[in-house]
């Protein structure tokens, strides 16, 4: 697992681990957020950007400090890059963190495994996100307008 501390814009590694290409679904990063801000954020998104690669470059929701790391850019040895933003970086308030440059070794896998399904990217995890609030919001809701309706017709 990669481990990252974040202290108002620095992000820094903690960890020595070796990252190898061609892992699918295995690598996890963990982020310790030390400031208010980043801990209370209503949204924190990692960035994942391979800089030795066009069109390369992965955000993920981070949720309880933690996120998988895309296995997008774990195709082939090369460099990685890893970064952080929270608020709402279209308008009011956002806070961005420096990148961490993270090199990515060659695998002893010649052929097999072709990775079929992309991983999630950004707008899919906030649809994802709304739709379970929307769920949760109606399963609070102990009777329905149609219900109500019938209520008053008779």
């Amino acid at each position: 697992m990669l481990k990252f501390i974040i202290v108002g814009q620095d992000l820094k590694r903690l960890d020595v681990t070796r990252v190898v290409s061609d892992s699918r679904n295995y690598l996890m990063a963990e982020f310790r957020l030390i400031d208010d801000e980043w801990r209370h954020a209503p949204l924190v998104t990692v960035t994942f950007n391979r800089v030795d690669k066009e069109d390369s470059c992965y955000s993920i929701e981070l949720k309880d400090n933690k996120c998988p790391v895309p296995w997008e850019v774990l195709t082939d040895e090369g460099l990685m890059e890893v970064s952080l933003q929270c608020g709402s970086c279209s308008g009011e308030k956002c806070i961005t963190t420096n990148t961490v440059l993270i090199r990515i070794h060659s695998c002893g896998k010649k052929c097999g495994l072709i990775p079929t399904e992309a991983s999630p990217g950004i707008y899919q995890q906030l649809v994802e996100r709304v739709e379970k609030a929307e769920e949760d919001i109606k399963s609070m809701i102990p009777i329905t307008i149609e219900e109500i309706s019938e209520l008053f017709k008779a």
